[in-house]
Order: structure tokens, then sequence, then C-alpha cells
């Protein structure tokens, strides 16, 4: 039988768990919209002061060639690229909460299935 105290432990665990997934989702969800715009509206301005806005070629050159826009360029390309890595660490971090809610239990079934081998002794 699972314990009440191991059932708090996982719902206290999954519950915290949950928000704070969701919290960090919506906050790297609505981070990247913003980085899209941002990135679209340094793009325009590139292109509109006729300077190299190719990411291919302004990545090859070194950053002390580079102006403030181009260099911002390739930052908000960088975040807009680690964005399914940054879902990817969410949802483990989901999972490892999850995980720590379920040790109890996992210990509690383990600890009732060796007291009943001992009774069939």
């Amino acid at each position: 039988m699972i314990s009440k105290f191991s059932k708090q432990f996982f719902w206290l665990f999954a519950i915290v768990g949950f928000f704070l997934s969701l919290i960090l989702l919506a906050n790297d969800y609505f981070s990247h919209q913003i980085f899209l715009e941002e990135y679209e509206r340094q793009m325009a301005f590139c292109i509109e002061s006729n300077q190299q806005c190719s990411l291919e070629k302004i990545a090859n050159k070194e950053t002390a060639s580079l102006n403030a826009n181009q260099l911002k360029l390739i930052e908000l390309n960088t975040l807009i690229m680690n964005f399914k890595n940054y879902l990817r660490n969410i949802f483990i971090i989901f999972g490892i909460f999850n995980l720590i809610a379920i040790i109890p239990m996992i210990i509690n079934i383990y600890s009732e299935i060796r007291s009943r081998i001992k009774l069939s002794r």
C-alpha cells in the first residue's frame, strides 16, 4: 500500500514541476516571438543601411570588424536557432520533477514486495 506521505509528496512535486514547466514554457515562447520580431527589425535596418547582412558571411568575420547591428543579428539568430533546445530542457526539468515525485512510491512498493516475500518464506 502506498503511504499518505508518498501520495502527498508525489502531488507536491508533480504540481510544482507542472507549473514551473508551464511558466518556463510560456516565458520561452514569448521570448522566442520577441526575438523573431527583433530579428526582422534588425535585418530590415541592416538592409536599409546597405551593409552586409548575410549571416553566413558575417559569422565568418572577426567580431572586431562587425558593427553592433551585425553582432545583434548573429546573437538573435543563435537565440532563435536554440529554441528547440530550450524546449527540450524544459521537458527534462518536468521529467526530473516527476522522477523525484515517484521515488517515495517506488520505495514503498519495493518495501511492500520485500515484506511479502519475507512473509511467504
